[in-house]
């Protein structure tokens, strides 16, 4: 998926303010390389909003260019939003696969309501420990060998889901059903544990099977979390989107995957159906 337009449109105004400021200090970005110590091309990338400055790059060029003290702060606190949103996956996942659960399990502590599509694999609140290990230990997600405790911070955050007071939407795909992660006996865990969870009142599973018409293809799974924040994670990064003109934009598609999925014991029949099939 594509950067959100909201990330990049915040990204060139603070690239297009680093500019002028640079312009109004008499500087030519060649001088200001050369007073940092960096290329000139990296200062090029930071003014055009090709790169993502850094909080710690900004503060060196506002420091540089004797910004004023309340504008220093905005644009520092411009700067950390937009490197918080767009998190490298390969340094979260430095800190440990588990933490990166423990990180998750806070923020949705503070939910009342999540919403969660899935278009290649069962959402991490609704896997078993099994199908979660298998998650956690392909090649490219595995960081060390804190793979236990991920399956284990992952089954902990799973306890949200017996909270009556919160409620949970989600829909997934056939495909995501099919897709092998294991062997036969733990997909066919995996689709009794879904046909058992979508019984609960505070949860709703919906199923999109290939037969189903849907207007918009899927490109990629997210989750809403109430109508604050919608969490999306690529090969790369994970996004955490809150400008309010996204977030409607997940919630409307959202809502169309969810009118055309099948829910209740239709949905358990298909899972029945896909048990039989995995063997």
């Amino acid at each position: 998926m594509a950067i959100p337009e909201s990330f990049e449109r915040d990204r060139a105004e603070l690239a297009e303010r680093l500019r002028q400021l640079r312009a109004a200090s008499g500087m030519s970005g060649v001088m200001v390389a050369e007073r940092l110590g960096w290329s000139q091309a990296k200062v090029s990338k930071i003014e055009t909003g090709k790169v993502t400055a850094s909080t710690a790059d900004v503060q060196s060029l506002i420091e540089l260019y004797q910004a004023p003290a309340d504008e220093r702060e905005e644009l520092e606190a411009r700067a950390q939003t937009l490197n918080d949103r767009y998190a490298s996956l390969r340094m979260l996942r430095k800190r440990g696969l588990h933490r990166v659960q423990e990180d998750i399990g806070r923020s949705a502590q503070s939910t009342s309501v999540i919403r969660s599509f899935q278009p290649s694999l069962v959402p991490g609140l609704l896997q078993t420990p099994e199908y979660a290990r298998e998650v956690f230990s392909q090649p490219l997600s595995t960081a060390g060998t804190d793979v236990p405790q991920a399956v284990r911070a992952r089954l902990d955050r799973q306890a949200l889901l017996f909270d009556p007071e919160r409620e949970f939407h989600f829909v997934i795909t056939e495909a995501a059903l099919r897709w092998r992660l294991g062997d036969a006996m733990t997909m066919k865990a995996q689709m009794d544990r879904l046909a058992n969870l979508s019984t609960l009142g505070n949860v709703r599973l919906g199923l999109l099977p290939w037969s189903v018409f849907v207007p918009q293809v899927p490109k990629n799974g997210f989750t809403v979390l109430d109508d604050r924040e919608v969490a999306v994670e690529s090969f790369t990064t994970h996004r955490s989107i809150s400008e309010p003109r996204d977030i409607r934009f997940y919630l409307e598609i959202f809502q169309m995957y969810a009118d055309a999925a099948i829910h209740d014991d239709e949905a358990r029949a298909f899972l029945a159906e896909l048990t039989r099939e995995h063997s």
